[in-house]
């Protein structure tokens, strides 16, 4: 299938630290850096979603027998998480900047959904490094999943976690939808399609390989939206700095 990506062919404007004392232009660096995060947590999502030992488990005492027979399992989806935690918002951002210019409403509205979605994270991804220390044998599991089942109830992981679920789904349907021609269609098929199967596969299947399937899909997008952004001119990218 030929390749529908669509940027300017225009040459990009000259860097303004071609002139002595100019500010220097970082555009093309962070182009770079953009491209070079954009796969980063869907990958790492997708790598975790396949890994994590309590996938299929519907309690905590079953997360935590499940976990302390696989903590290496878990220490993946400890650091892991880290590195979603990290990537995930400006690799989003990045993805929405390329409809900036085409589909501005949209691109608006796509960014604030997702990042609405992947910030409620902040107070969910501690469960993991808890559930990792509360597995080992030195601790009386039977004492811990009585705390740990309080703290998984309290409002504010119930609203991160409500925000997570509707946002991150929607948000994705929303980014495929804004990139629609502007990287290959597959590509944003790909995106529109991962988080509503990955939905189908967690909460009404429980099949682990359809659900790191469904992530990996998501990878497959921004991976489309990394050659995007390589290809696009850095005038197209952003504006040039001002002369001091």
């Amino acid at each position: 299938m030929a390749t529908e990506v669509q940027t300017s062919t225009a040459p990009a404007a000259p860097r303004a630290d071609s002139s002595p004392g100019g500010p220097r232009d970082v555009r093309h660096t962070r182009r770079l850096i953009a491209a070079t995060l954009l796969p980063i947590p869907a990958v790492a999502v997708a790598v975790l979603r396949g890994v994590w030992p309590a996938f299929s488990e519907s309690d905590t005492a079953g997360a935590l027998g499940a976990i302390a027979r696989s903590p290496v399992a878990e220490q993946a989806v400890v650091w892991l998480s880290t590195v979603i935690a990290l990537t995930m918002v400006p690799a989003l951002l990045a993805a929405a900047r390329l409809a900036r210019r085409r589909r501005p409403a949209l691109a608006m509205i796509t960014a604030g959904v997702n990042l609405v979605a992947w910030l409620s994270t902040t107070a969910l991804y501690s469960a993991d490094v808890m559930a990792l220390v509360a597995a080992r044998p030195e601790y009386d599991q039977a004492q811990l999943v009585p705390y740990l089942d309080a703290v998984a109830a309290h409002p504010v992981n119930a609203v991160g976690l409500g925000g997570f679920v509707l946002g991150h789904i929607v948000g994705m349907i929303l980014l495929g939808a804004a990139l629609w021609r502007i990287i290959p269609r597959w590509a944003s098929v790909a995106l529109i399609v991962s988080q509503p199967l990955h939905f189908v596969a967690y909460v009404v299947l429980g099949l682990q390989p359809l659900d790191a399937f469904s992530w990996a899909l998501t990878a497959v997008g921004f991976i489309a939206c990394s050659v995007a952004v390589l290809r696009t001119p850095d005038s197209d990218w952003d504006l040039a700095p001002e002369p001091r």
